[in-house]
């Protein structure tokens, strides 16, 4: 008798799945593979921490199948699962690689930075198709699903008006669809505004001269940045 791994029951939207993996042929077979079970795949040939960040704020994906960064004993791969767990909405990861070492110490659990991975499953390469879906299934059972709907996004809005308010935000004006928001800064009294661009994954911070031009601050990962670089005080920005 044949057994059928299944995908865990999701509530409307398929579970979303992001793969991060620099080798092409492995990512088009686990794409295959899982997309035939039903879930929802993105993918990222790059391994560095900002062009993870970014995928996971574009994607908010379920869970992530996450190779190192091609260096040996599953290199920056251990971090950047720190980070995960670490997010606001965590994000259930499975360590996926080829070194047999790292893989050991995962499972011992017994290393500070194994503990602070906290690997939701662990998925040596070569693979099987079974240890595959058993692995992503795991991980997306302990998915807090990201919330898509219009008062989940005027809930995340609050949130934005709660920190900028605490980090002495003033005049804040925001929207009902998604985070954005126009303020003044207590340590300039200039108006800024903020937003999150979802196709990039970034937050996007600008500032009105006295002619009302708008001067691009930069981009961030993390809204804490985000506001901590409007609300810095504007020698300290000069001097930076």
């Amino acid at each position: 008798m044949v057994e059928r791994h299944e995908q865990p029951e999701a509530p409307g939207d398929p579970f979303r799945v992001l793969l991060v993996d620099n080798d092409r042929d492995i990512t088009e077979l686990v794409s295959a593979m899982l997309t035939d079970e039903g879930y929802e795949v993105g993918t990222l040939d790059k391994t560095d921490h900002d062009s993870i960040a970014a995928a996971v704020g574009r994607l908010e994906p379920d869970c992530i199948l996450l190779d190192g960064d091609g260096g040996h004993d599953f290199g920056g791969g251990w971090n950047e699962a720190a980070y995960l767990s670490r997010r606001s909405r965590a994000v259930p990861t499975v360590m996926f690689t080829a070194h047999a070492q790292a893989v050991l110490e995962a499972r011992a659990n017994a290393s500070q930075r194994a503990r602070a991975a906290d690997f939701a499953a662990i998925l040596a390469k070569p693979f099987s198709l079974d240890d595959l879906l058993d692995a992503v299934g795991e991980a997306v059972g302990r998915s807090d699903r990201f919330e898509r709907s219009e008062e989940a996004d005027r809930a995340r809005t609050r949130t934005l008006v709660d920190e900028l308010t605490r980090a002495g935000a003033t005049d804040i004006r925001t929207s009902d669809r998604r985070e954005w928001a126009t303020f003044m800064s207590p340590d300039d009294e200039c108006i800024y505004q903020l937003y999150w661009w979802q196709k990039l994954g970034v937050y996007i911070v600008g500032r009105y001269d006295d002619d009302a031009r708008l001067d691009r601050v930069g981009q961030f990962l993390e809204r804490s940045a985000a506001i901590a670089a409007a609300i810095v005080p504007n020698q300290e920005r000069v001097s930076a």
